[in-house]
């Protein structure tokens, strides 16, 4: 091949300028050479590499021949031909040494992104939306259509029936675990961690009771229905149904607003003769089987007491509504809604509702009266209130829960590891202090002698189901339904995520939301509030060994136990016994405060996203507070998209490279070229912070010197119509059809400057740009054809797929060039470059021949960016070799 002259290699820059290393440069220092000795030698070898390009700066370029190809159509910039294969070939033959950087040679045409795909069979990868539908919807139709071609033979009804059974499983996942199921390994593991949480089961239930301001035997039927219906079709296995602090707390809050209690019968408060009169409503049926009792004929509903009748009834209903949503949102597969509640927003929120249930148990544990406070700054007031009764406070009630907080604690935090490693189970520890508590209350008769208040009448039996009354909801009630049953799914969701990657098994979100909408459902038939997963009684369930769901049905079993012939044994139970084992129970919760100075320190924002919910929670309400700290999340997120981070690249030197200017000491700016890298992407929102963005910190304001140069030519009008004797009118055409250069000349003699324009060409840097819209678009033509009227060419560098498919979906490729688009950063970099040196062998501007001489000395560099987007050959040397001849 003949050796090709400036101005030939230039015309053919944008399809044969290649790079080359041309040896190894400084990339990566080794960590085994001492500072001193490294930098002194890579000094020496820089300043001869820089006397060598300088001696050969003024030849020709020479395209170089490799017959293995790998470096066919690269160009070299002077220096001869044999020299630079030579100290190729010896820097790849030569030892290794510890003080030399690994290199790497890169030899490859530079590309457009148009001759990228022309070359490489480039296309852009998208589905239209419809398609997608349609795919969808051609899937779920199969089953059903298969259905109907069962004559097509066998094989086509033998895949109908597969794909039946897969979806049958799907939906009843106990059947796969019973038919895996390893009865010998798994069945006393099961038996074991059942029984455990069974006796969990039965002094949380009626403490949560509590929280829900419901009667405490309320608590064992949502302890028994719930966890054996998610036996059928939940698809964690080691997730405990029941009771959960944070769902009863919400339901307790909804309830007690709408059906506040006065002074003397709060629902916490229940003394024998309430509890006795409605153990009387039990079900009497004549000869007939008819109901004799006089109302609804339910054996649960009180009448005698009618704000607790109206609870019981609302958390049923509530109960209800709630699992019908989840149902729904189950089958229409909405469980990726959850996605939208981020972990600093439910554990600010977990932490507020924390602070509520520790303050709603003290009046138990000092056994005073106050009223239950509803709405803003509801928990203030519920202090103020503990405030001003304090002097009535119960001492014996206060002993008995001081002591039984003690005991929990020590047991809990010392005692429990400790027996955990011998027999693997902790002790029942909740259970005891109710079965003590029952005992000390029975024998020295606490509710006559010392006025301790406790549980009261247990009905015996099992509930017949009963279907809630509707026509005690409101509108007002929505917000609050919605945001438990939300907040129920995505902490449950999310507890059966962490066991199933514990265990490797996948946890199906919208098979749960089946789950949880179908135990909430029947449950609530059966007097049940909203039921779901508690993090406590799931630990243990996991750690006594249980496998799977059947623990579920030996949990169930003690409970049906208990509520058929036990339940009465627990009526003299102090309420200061059930609040400490609450208080007890929520001091995980609590610790959750630990997290906000690492959010701190990680992100501001979900510093002030936890922050704000749980203050929001704490001084205005629970679902105030929720709401308050979702908008404040989705504000966040706002704030960030539309005012992304952005910043001016330079490049490392010798490197093909390109960093923040402003995060590196080593880094030198390209001459006559910008290089802009916006953080974010680029619709609607944040398109006017784009052009800002990147006018100020380029400091090349095309509008601003637009505007400059229309004064200065209406003020050369001005001043040359008296000398040339014209009119400012012909006088401004004449101008405006003069050279930049020309221009300055004629401004000289009014004593006038015509502004220079600073550089020759900005690159966006696109890499980093996520999606563009319309709006988008326009703002991206608008700044290249600003830019185009000052005399400043924009280039793309390295834009995804779905970047350029948006692109030519617009009128972009009919305001704008293919070719001003380059695969990586390096490629607009050099082809920049070449437009200077034709702009410089053309015109002569002293200011492009320096960028000549730059590109001169940078153009042998690797042509690669930051994520070596277009290598086309990559060619390694094992060491710097510093004996390069020119």
């Amino acid at each position: 091949m003949e050796p090709a002259t400036s101005n030939a290699s230039a015309e053919e820059k944008s399809q044969h300028v290649a790079v080359s290393l041309q040896q190894a440069d400084q990339t990566a220092s080794s960590s085994l050479v001492a500072a001193e000795d490294s930098e002194s030698r890579i000094q020496q070898r820089r300043q001869q590499r820089k006397r060598r390009r300088n001696r050969g700066g003024s030849s020709s370029h020479r395209p170089l021949l490799s017959s293995g190809g790998d470096a066919a159509g690269a160009v070299f910039e002077g220096g001869r031909d044999e020299d630079l294969l030579n100290d190729f070939n010896e820097s790849s033959s030569s030892d290794s040494d510890v003080d030399t950087e690994r290199s790497f040679r890169v030899i490859r045409p530079v590309y457009t992104q148009q001759q990228f795909d022309e070359k490489h069979g480039g296309r852009l990868v998208r589905r239209p939306l419809l398609a997608r539908l349609r795919d969808s919807a051609k899937k779920l139709m199969t089953c059903g259509a298969g259905s109907g071609r069962s004559d097509d033979g066998d094989g086509e009804s033998g895949h109908n029936c597969s794909r039946a059974k897969t979806q049958l499983l799907g939906f009843l996942p106990f059947i796969g675990i019973l038919k895996r199921y390893n009865i010998r390994d798994w069945l006393l593991a099961d038996f074991i961690s059942g029984l455990t949480v069974g006796i969990m089961h039965i002094p949380q239930g009626m403490a949560y009771a509590f929280l829900a301001e419901l009667p405490p035997y309320i608590g064992l039927y949502t302890s028994f229905f719930p966890p054996l219906i998610y036996f059928f079709f939940g698809t964690s296995r080691q997730v405990s149904m029941g009771t959960v602090a944070i769902i009863s707390l919400l339901v307790g809050g909804l309830v007690s607003k709408n059906f506040p209690a006065t002074l003397g019968s709060a629902v916490g408060s229940f003394d024998n003769e309430t509890t006795t009169a409605i153990a009387s409503q039990q079900l009497t049926l004549d000869l007939n089987g008819n109901d004799s009792t006089v109302g609804s004929g339910s054996p649960f509903q009180w009448s005698s007491d009618p704000v607790s009748r109206n609870r019981v009834a609302l958390a049923c209903v509530t109960c209800l509504c709630v699992g019908l949503i989840q149902l729904a949102m189950g089958v229409l597969r909405l469980g990726f809604l959850t996605r939208y509640l981020s972990d600093p927003l439910i554990s600010g929120f977990t932490m507020g509702v924390a602070i509520h249930v520790f303050s709603s148990q003290i009046k138990y544990v000092l056994g005073i009266k106050v009223p239950r406070r509803n709405g803003v700054f509801s928990l203030p007031l519920h202090y103020f209130d503990l405030l001003r009764n304090i002097t009535e406070t119960n001492f014996v009630t206060v002993g008995i829960a001081v002591v039984s907080i003690v005991i929990l604690y020590v047991t809990k935090e010392l005692v429990n590891p400790k027996v955990r490693k011998r027999i693997k189970a902790p002790l029942p520890i909740e259970l005891l202090i109710v079965s003590l508590g029952t005992i000390l209350s029975y024998f020295l008769d606490l509710k006559k002698n010392y006025n301790v208040k406790i549980v009261g009448t247990i009905p015996t039996g099992i509930p017949p189901p009963e279907l809630p009354d509707f026509s005690i909801l409101r509108a007002s009630m929505a917000i609050e339904i919605v945001t438990i049953a939300i907040i129920a799914f995505s902490v449950c969701v999310s507890l059966a995520k962490i066991f199933g990657k514990k265990h490797n098994y996948e946890v199906a979100p919208s098979q749960e939301l089946i789950a949880y909408g179908i135990c909430n459902t029947v449950g609530s038939f059966f007097h049940c509030w909203p039921a779901g997963t508690s993090l406590s009684r799931s630990a243990v369930q996991d750690s006594m060994g249980g496998k799977t769901q059947v623990a579920a049905l030996f949990s169930s079993t003690l409970l049906l136990l208990v509520l058929l012939f036990i339940g009465k044994y627990f009526e003299s139970v102090p309420n200061c016994c059930l609040s400490a084992i609450i208080i007890v129970a929520i001091k995980g919760m609590l610790e959750q405060a630990k997290e906000a100075p690492v959010l701190w320190r990680l992100s501001p924002y979900d510093f002030w996203t936890w922050i704000v919910a749980c203050l929001g929670v704490v001084f205005l309400a629970v679902d105030y507070g929720l709401i308050l700290g979702l908008a404040f999340s989705v504000c966040s997120i706002i704030v960030r998209t539309q005012s992304p981070t952005s910043s001016m690249l330079g490049r490392i030197p010798d490197t093909d490279l390109y960093k923040n200017v402003l995060a590196y000491d080593d880094i030198e700016l390209v001459d006559g070229v910008k290089i802009f890298r916006y953080e974010g992407s680029l619709y609607f929102a944040c398109a006017e912070n784009f052009r800002d963005s990147l006018y100020h910190k380029s400091g090349v304001h095309p509008r601003k010197m637009l505007l400059a140069r229309r004064k200065l030519t209406e003020k050369y009008a001005k001043l040359a119509a008296k000398k040339l004797q014209k009119t400012p009118e012909v006088l401004k055409k004449e101008f405006s059809k003069l050279t930049d250069s020309e221009r300055s000349e004629a401004l000289k003699e009014f004593g006038l400057q015509w502004p220079p324009v600073p550089v020759d060409h900005v690159i966006l840097d696109a890499s980093t740009w996520g999606y563009i819209d319309y709006v988008g678009v326009r703002a991206l033509n608008q700044t290249i054809q600003e830019y185009k009227e000052v005399g400043i060419r924009v280039y793309l560098a390295n834009p995804k797929c779905g970047i350029r498919a948006c692109l030519q979906r617009s009128d972009f490729y009919e305001k704008n060039e293919p070719d001003i688009i380059y695969v990586s950063v390096h490629d607009a970099v050099l082809a920049a470059q070449c437009e200077q040196r034709e702009a410089a062998a053309k015109g002569g501007d002293t200011r492009a021949v320096a960028a000549v001489q730059a590109a001169n000395l940078s153009v042998n560099q690797p042509a690669a960016d930051d994520d070596g987007a277009g290598e086309a050959a990559i060619e390694t040397s094992a060491e710097d070799n510093a004996d390069l001849k020119a």
